[in-house]
């Protein structure tokens, strides 16, 4: 019995690594592999369709065009982690560094080995999405304060192509899936230039400029943990001449995050406070003095409101 319960346990942590390093190639065609494809957003009854190319260059930079194929037109240029998000419509173009809300089908974080001390993590049945061959691996929680997720992965070269959220009864929240893809096209810097540019003279552009700072800098604090979740950024945003700066702090488990900004109360905000939700996003509000504290994150109501409610300036 022993022996069998060894074996047991043995077999468990192989499948386990097996996983992890699953995930570890993903993390690593993400950023390495250029592709063209076009995939298919679902949340609720929301359903939006993007096209996507990323080149890497000879000299290992990550350039990618996104174009937004449903609603209000909009255009996302990123080289690394530096985003502009031109928006035709409103003749404005954002510029912004990637934080740590990754975009399909770069969704993973750079260190998957941690995902193992909140997840259960194994791998799922083969199958085949946009006509490739994949790799399905599960992250179960290992407790509430979190979702479960499904990952797709290509098996030749390892990028991501299908991922699911799904709730403790394992229903969909949300879900990413390439609905056509091409691997490996011979594409060029040119293919990965905005459209928009060209026209975009005159747009306002905004800058959302942040100051890094450390929680004492920020004025606030956080007094409860929100169990595996670690404060991973804590900055000031400008709002403009005329409005004070915005705290924001960012918290992650390593692939879910929960963001609180904190913000001067305006009469304008009224008295909406509590529980709210967009999408898959949950969302908690609290007033607290003359401020507004907002939690919110792709992960259960009680997780954000726990956040929420343990926020408070220091003294």
């Amino acid at each position: 019995m022993f022996a069998l319960l060894l074996f047991a346990q043995g077999a468990l942590a192989q499948g386990q690594q097996e996983a992890l390093s699953l995930l570890g190639r993903a993390v690593s065609a993400s950023q390495r592999t250029s592709y063209v494809g076009t995939f298919v957003y679902q949340s609720g009854s929301n359903v939006e369709t993007s096209r996507v190319a990323h080149y890497v260059d000879t000299e290992g930079n990550s350039v990618e065009r996104l174009e937004v194929l449903d609603g209000s037109p909009r255009e996302v240029i990123r080289v690394n982690d530096d985003v502009r998000c031109y928006l035709p419509r409103e003749r404005v173009i954002i510029e912004d560094r990637r934080g740590a809300r990754k975009t399909f089908p770069s969704l993973l974080p750079e260190s998957v080995g941690t995902l193992a001390d909140h997840y259960t993590v194994r791998k799922g049945p083969s199958s085949r999405v946009a006509g490739f061959d994949t790799h399905s691996v599960l992250l179960e929680p290992k407790d509430g304060f979190r979702y479960g997720h499904m990952f797709w992965i290509e098996a030749q070269t390892g990028l991501l192509l299908k991922a699911r959220m799904v709730n403790e009864k394992g229903d969909p929240i949300e879900q990413f899936a390439f609905a056509q893809l091409v691997l490996g096209p011979a594409l060029t810097r040119d293919d990965v230039k905005s459209r928009l540019a060209p026209d975009a003279v005159g747009w306002k552009v905004h800058s959302a400029n942040s100051t890094q700072a450390q929680n004492a800098d920020l004025g606030w604090t956080v007094n409860v943990d929100v169990p595996g979740f670690r404060q991973i950024a804590g900055m000031k945003r400008s709002l403009g001449p005329d409005r004070p700066d915005m705290v924001h702090m960012v918290f992650s488990d390593g692939l879910a995050a929960i963001s609180v900004f904190i913000e001067a109360y305006r009469k304008e905000d009224g008295s909406a406070v509590g529980p709210m939700k967009h999408g898959a996003v949950n969302v908690f509000k609290r007033r607290v003095g003359g401020h507004v504290v907002t939690a919110l994150g792709e992960v259960p109501l009680h997780s954000v409101q726990r956040m929420a409610e343990a926020v408070g300036q220091n003294r």
